[in-house]
């Protein structure tokens, strides 16, 4: 099965080796799809490969089933040849009298048209096409039965069938919401970029409604968490959400303020987090110190040699206090979230 996955923009290299360990053998071709290494689209080409396995995937937002590739021009004119060229007779696997059909369009580069004309044409052509087989097409823009999707990245034009309907971050397990929540596919991907050793203790001092920990926890039983916070209610959201997960028993949640943590020296081999007004909630004072103390007390927290993984708007601010408290950038990378762009930092304490 050839399909497009979607993802964060600044993730597509995490996505493929998750790809590669989840499928092996399986696995034909994988590539970034589009004009650059960050457009947040992977196109992979699969061997007996179900649905249910590629929803399970931990790094990816929807899946799309590719039912043809084309190349496109800038112009309207190109665009037309192009969808009147798309192989279309795959429909009919997945269409009868009473299916109704949704279409969107996506389109990213430097072209004379835009997305809903590019929507408007590839309805044309499904209607003419569906006609053209005796077959009266109908469609709804709301919740269609299937949704085509038309993805197109500077010269090149997909074509491809909607398998998810809702974004894989909505993880089932989310029943409390903190209101600057990681998006889990991020925390997923910085758990993978971390990769702890087997029965080491990994702590979260700023753990929110406790993602980072729970999705490092359904990937590996084989580790031990402490989940902290200063907010007592977010604390008790996280615990519920873990025992949702049915990672509870492997996660241990302690109120504490992170910047003067109730933990012994050395309590951790690792630590992961998303620090406050490090993705959407901007500061209002204070911003400086706060970074300051949270390193500090970290610097305490984690042995010597110790790894950590964060993500943060505040980079120059950042850089400055790791080289200040002993840590080395081992690696920075560029995410986006929310129309932002954040950095995941990979640091070891020297």
């Amino acid at each position: 099965m050839r399909v497009l996955l979607t993802t964060v923009p600044g993730i597509e290299d995490i996505v493929i080796n998750e790809i590669r360990e989840s499928f092996k053998g399986r696995v034909i071709t994988t590539e970034v799809f589009g004009s650059s290494n960050v457009t947040g689209k992977v196109l992979a080409n699969i061997n007996d490969v179900t649905i249910s396995e590629l929803k399970a995937l931990g790094t990816v937002e929807h899946v799309i089933m590719v039912l043809d590739i084309r190349n496109v021009g800038r112009d309207i004119g190109s665009l037309r040849n192009c969808i009147w060229q798309l192989r279309l007779n795959e429909i009919l696997n997945y269409y009868t009298p009473n299916t109704t059909i949704g279409i969107m369009a996506d389109r990213t580069g430097d072209h004379e048209f835009r997305s809903p004309e590019a929507a408007a044409l590839l309805g044309e052509r499904i209607s003419e096409f569906l006609m053209s087989m005796g077959i009266r097409p109908l469609f709804n823009l709301d919740n269609a039965d299937l949704i085509l999707r038309l993805i197109i990245d500077q010269d090149r034009c997909v074509l491809g069938l909607s398998i998810t309907r809702k974004p894989l971050r909505n993880r089932p397990y989310r029943r409390f919401n903190h209101p600057a929540a990681i998006n889990p596919i991020l925390a997923n991907a910085m758990f993978r970029l971390l990769n702890p050793e087997s029965s080491s203790r990994i702590c979260d001092v700023t753990c929110g409604s406790g993602t980072i920990v729970i999705e490092g926890a359904l990937m590996r039983r084989d580790t031990a968490f402490l989940c902290a916070d200063i907010d007592y209610g977010y604390v008790n959201g996280a615990s519920i959400n873990a025992r949702e997960a049915g990672v509870d028993h492997l996660i241990d949640f302690v109120v504490m303020d992170s910047t003067r943590p109730a933990i012994r020296d050395n309590a951790c081999a690792y630590a992961i987090f998303n620090p406050p007004f490090g993705i959407r909630v901007e500061p209002l004072k204070g911003i400086t110190s706060f970074y300051d103390s949270l390193f500090r007390a970290l610097k305490d927290v984690l042995r010597d040699g110790s790894s950590m993984v964060f993500i943060t708007v505040r980079k120059s601010l950042v850089r400055k206090l790791l080289v200040k408290y002993g840590f080395r950038v081992m690696s920075e990378r560029v995410v986006e979230q929310g129309g932002v762009w954040s950095s995941i930092f990979n640091v070891v304490k020297e």
